[in-house]
């Protein structure tokens, strides 16, 4: 009886799409693990990707945990739209990610925990700025 109680409902009313201007908006996080194929150089010192979100929120980033310890010098998150190939019309909104090392540290891998107001997805696009 209660099943067919609940079959007999409205289909749910569609939601508002989410304003990625609003910082108060809702946000979906999740964890990525950048490693020795991240590196922009042979210099070793910084790690960089871009994420595709299909959204240009806010965004935040945090270290979760880094080996070796101690490696990261600083980190940064931010919301931009890919031009990889403007003149084709493909652009991918989403957060380019960079981690600066201490030199000299050897290899790394880092885990961070990235946080985006409508981020739809989290797909890591191989680009790097």
């Amino acid at each position: 009886m209660v099943l067919g109680a609940l079959l007999a409902l409205p289909a749910p009313v569609l939601a508002a799409p989410c304003d990625q201007f609003d910082p108060a908006g809702p946000a979906a996080s999740t964890q990525i693990t950048l490693d020795a194929s991240d590196f922009i150089d042979e210099s070793r010192d910084e790690l960089r990707s871009f994420i595709a979100t299909g959204s240009l929120g806010p965004a935040d980033v945090s270290v979760v945990a880094a080996t070796p310890p101690g490696i990261v010098r600083s980190v940064s998150a931010v919301a931009l739209s890919s031009r990889c190939a403007p003149h084709s019309g493909e652009e991918l909104k989403g957060v380019a990610v960079a981690v600066a090392l201490r030199p000299g540290a050897g290899p790394a891998k880092i885990v961070l925990r990235l946080r985006q107001v409508c981020g739809a997805y989290f797909r890591n696009a191989f680009l790097y700025y």
